[in-house]
C-alpha cells in the first residue's frame, strides 16, 4: 500500500522543485527552508503538472524558519470570485507522502495517520496533530488520487517574509508563469 502513486498537491514553498525535493532526498541546509531528514524512499516524483487547488489559500502565522508568513488552507470551498489558486501536483508514492506530512509538522513519521482509501474530492480527514492536520481530496488526476494539505485550525494572517514569496515565485516560474502573473498571485495570497 505504501507504494500506491498519489498525486500531492503543493501551494506553497513546495511549488519549488529543490524545496520539494529536499522533503524526498534530505538535505538542504545551505537553503532558506534549512535542513530535512528525507523520506524513507527519496526516489524523485516520478511526474508533476500545474493544477488548480479547489480550496482558499492564504499567507498566516510567523514562520521562525522563513522569517514570516506561510502559505495555509483550509477545509473549505474558496469565496466566490475568488482567483483560483496556482498548484503544483508531484506524483509520489503514499509512504512518501506520509513523510512529506510528518516533515510539513516536525513530526515523526510514525505519527501520520493516512486513511485508505484517501479521501476523495471534497472530503477532509485528519491525519495528525500539528498546524497542517488535514488531508484534503481532490479530483483524480490520471487515474491516481489526488491530495492536498489543509488545516483545521489555521494560524491568523501574517505576511511572508522576501524569502519566502521568492521560493513559491520560483516554483511558479517552473510551472511557466510570468514574473507578472506570479506576482499577481502573490498579492492575491496575501489579500486573502
Amino acid at each position: 500500500m505504501s507504494r500506491e502513486l498519489v498525486w500531492y498537491v503543493a501551494y506553497g514553498s513546495n511549488l519549488a522543485a529543490d524545496r520539494m525535493l529536499a522533503y524526498l532526498v534530505g538535505g538542504g541546509g545551505d537553503r532558506p527552508w534549512g535542513h530535512h531528514r528525507g523520506a524513507a524512499d527519496p526516489t524523485p516524483p516520478r511526474d508533476d503538472r500545474r493544477v488548480v487547488v479547489p480550496h482558499p489559500v492564504f499567507f498566516g502565522g510567523h514562520s521562525r524558519r522563513w522569517g514570516g508568513g506561510c502559505c495555509f488552507c483550509p477545509a473549505e470551498p474558496p469565496p466566490d470570485g475568488a482567483l483560483p489558486v496556482v498548484g503544483r501536483a508531484w506524483l509520489m508514492t503514499r509512504g512518501q507522502l506520509s513523510d512529506v506530512v510528518a516533515q510539513e509538522n516536525g513530526a515523526e513519521t510514525s505519527a501520520v495517520a493516512l486513511p485508505d482509501p484517501l479521501p476523495g474530492p471534497g472530503e477532509a480527514v485528519h491525519v495528525l496533530d500539528g498546524w497542517i492536520d488535514l488531508l484534503l481530496g481532490m479530483d483524480p488526476v490520471d487515474g491516481h488520487p489526488s491530495v492536498t494539505l489543509g488545516s483545521t485550525n489555521p494560524p491568523p494572517p501574517g505576511p511572508p517574509s522576501p524569502t519566502y514569496r521568492a521560493v513559491l515565485a520560483t516554483g511558479m516560474a517552473e510551472m511557466g508563469l510570468t514574473p507578472d502573473e506570479a506576482e499577481t498571485h502573490l498579492v492575491d495570497l496575501d489579500r486573502r
